[in-house]
């Protein structure tokens, strides 16, 4: 479920670079204050239309949920982001970040889950660039990035109704841990190798939040200024992490909270093996696999340009992170359980059956040679999702794959 990052030292140099400017996600927070909470209704239209089996591959789904009421088909689905919950069903964002998308037979079939009113997007803005935070396969929160004051949209029932709600702060990243308790990393710019934040939290589903911690001019916080964030993680209400890159190598940006995010603690205690010694650190946000086993990816760039993806593991809840192997140019990577385990290597697939200690090459059938993987997504042992594309400079086309016997065989879904 993480993103792909491109490879080579020349692109950590210009994300670097990019510290002294304004980040995608900021812009000024807008005053705190918290209106009343609209319900979206769902179209009055009636959708008939049923999913239907579309591949001809050999692998075939058995899936019978029907279409959710009154979401429509997209028809035109050309899909950049997946999560899946189930072996059926679960969420997508479209290339342009425009719409959601949902599944109920494992991405046969996507619907329309984008609220009612989004569309056509106002005059003068050209993408949304949706991010949004899915708690399950009913359940999602997402602020568009438009001018104007932060709009929180939330949807418990896959999407059929949405609630808004006025936010103090825009350009957020979301991390909700249960249906009412979240938090949301804020952006306050960015500029001279510094990148400010503030850190909000709410205990009734976003319909309000609290300040729990900020930057401000001239003081010196426990989470430093300095450095580009990447987002946050938390395993509870208590216990958090945030991670990041500063160009300085040798240095892990990881920083920790225990008491909810009000004041941090740099993570000094995780070895760099000494083969990748003198190498600039990207350091991913965490997950979990459940309440005691986490992985840690931390992409490691040496000065000849070379890049390995550093896999971390904790066994005691991230209080301590020990090293389990590395992977030449290795890219996106998902652990669907405590020990179970996929990463992207450029057009090739690897599987862990033993937490990251060692890589095997998946033998699998489907997916074209030379096709680049960017996103790799597995809900279990056998049912698993990847984006790839021929073309890795224009992401043209973006195809969609699946399979459901681990990897054995890989079935196209899109285009």
């Amino acid at each position: 479920m993480n993103n792909r990052i491109a490879l080579g030292l020349s692109i950590l140099i210009l994300v670097l670079a990019a510290l002294s400017c304004n980040l995608p996600w900021e812009e000024e927070p807008t005053p705190v204050g918290v209106t009343d909470t609209e319900v979206i209704e769902p179209p009055t239209e009636t959708q008939t239309e049923s999913p239907t089996e579309t591949e001809t591959a050999t692998v075939t789904s058995t899936a019978t949920e029907e279409p959710v009421p009154g979401l429509p088909v997209f028809s035109s689905s050309i899909i950049r982001h997946v999560e899946m919950f189930t072996p059926f069903k679960g969420w997508a964002v479209t290339q342009d970040g425009d719409y959601l998308l949902l599944t109920l037979d494992g991405g046969d079939t996507w619907l329309d889950a984008t609220p009612s009113g989004l569309h056509p997007l106002p005059s003068g803005l050209t993408t949304y660039s949706l991010q949004p935070f899915f708690l399950d396969e009913s359940t999602a929160w997402f602020t568009p990035n438009n001018t104007g004051a932060g709009i929180l949209y939330h949807t418990q029932d896959g999407g059929v109704n949405w609630t808004t709600t006025a936010l103090p702060f825009d350009n957020a990243r979301y991390f909700f841990l249960y249906l009412n308790d979240g938090y949301a990393l804020v952006s306050l710019g960015a500029g001279a190798g510094s990148h400010y934040v503030a850190l909000y939290r709410t205990v009734d589903g976003g319909g309000s939040w609290v300040e729990i911690f900020s930057h401000e001019p001239g003081e010196s916080k426990s989470l430093p200024e300095s450095g580009s964030k990447s987002g946050i993680t938390f395993l509870d209400m208590n216990n958090g992490w945030v991670g990041g890159t500063i160009p300085m190598t040798d240095y892990f940006y990881l920083y920790m909270t225990t008491d909810g995010g009000a004041t941090w603690a740099q993570e000094t205690d995780i070895s760099l093996p000494a083969p990748y010694s003198g190498s600039f650190l990207e350091v991913w946000q965490p997950f979990f696999t459940n309440m005691s086993v986490g992985y840690l990816p931390v992409r490691a760039m040496a000065s000849d340009s070379t890049m390995h993806l550093l896999i971390y593991r904790s066994s005691d809840s991230g209080q301590t992170w020990n090293f389990q192997s590395a992977v030449q140019d290795g890219g996106a990577v998902d652990f669907y359980s405590i020990d179970g385990g996929w990463v992207a290597v450029g057009t090739d697939l690897l599987q862990t059956v033993d937490g990251g200690t060692t890589w095997m090459p998946a033998a699998g059938s489907g997916i074209p040679a030379g096709e680049s993987i960017l996103e790799v997504d597995f809900v279990d042992g056998q049912h698993g999702w990847v984006i790839a594309t021929p073309d890795e400079s224009t992401l043209i086309p973006l195809k969609l794959y699946r399979t459901i016997d681990g990897g054995a065989n890989w079935s196209q879904l899109l285009p």
